[in-house]
């Protein structure tokens, strides 16, 4: 009897320190989330970082809108997150599904990792994804995901991106969810089957800077 009653009581233990590790895994801040949220840039520093995000914004989709032959445009890490600590909320609120706040983002070589903070009625904390956006041909963008983690566990998000995509095709976008290089991969057709829209023919993803370019459609005689 003393011997199954040790047993139980080290089996407790361990479960005790299973779930214990589980939800302190789940508790924890990237590191690269953490230092975006460090960099405390003075308030008009960020807010001239977030203003030249819109401008450059702008200017691309004038470019697209008035057939550029070709168009390019970059944006830094810094402007992105700018914008979304300025701007984003306060301006775009609407856009942001209920319980997600404080999103950033990080630029590595030919990735992008993408945190916020998420406030469910039975949890609380950060939610991060690390993805690769490449084109499989223009026009075909592949979103390769590599991780998807809520904290430092790593968590499913099938049902979310099969949510994503229902929307998504209402509003008229083609998307597909597969696989690429043993990868789960969100594949996105930007040309929605309609050949008058501009050509997106690159793509790059640096550290500190995300890049892209393409032409307008080509008009026959």
């Amino acid at each position: 009897m003393k011997r199954f009653l040790l047993f139980l009581l080290i089996m407790l233990l361990l479960l005790g320190g299973v779930a214990g590790g589980l939800y302190w895994s789940s508790a924890q801040v990237p590191e690269f989330y953490q230092e975006a949220l460090q960099v405390q840039l003075q308030p008009e520093v960020r807010q001239e970082e977030a203003k030249e995000f819109v401008q450059r914004s702008m200017q691309l989709v004038n470019d697209v809108r008035n057939h550029e032959p070709l168009w390019s445009q970059e944006f830094s890490e810094q402007q992105v997150n700018a914008w979304l600590a300025e701007e984003l909320h306060q301006k775009y609120n609407d856009w942001v599904p209920e319980g997600i706040s404080d999103p950033r983002v990080k630029f590595e070589k030919n990735q992008v990792e993408l945190g916020f903070h998420l406030t469910l009625k039975k949890w609380s904390g950060i939610i991060s994804l690390k993805f690769k956006p490449w084109l499989k041909e223009k026009n075909i963008l592949v979103l390769e995901l590599e991780n998807a983690r809520a904290g430092m566990l790593p968590i499913p998000i099938d049902e979310a991106i099969t949510d994503l995509i229902q929307e998504a095709r209402k509003d008229g976008w083609y998307i597909e969810w597969g696989q690429t290089d043993g990868n789960d991969a969100l594949i996105v057709y930007l040309d929605r089957g309609k050949p008058e829209l501009p050509d997106l023919t690159a793509l790059a993803v640096e550290p500190g800077l995300f890049r892209i370019a393409g032409k307008a459609e080509v008009k026959k005689p």
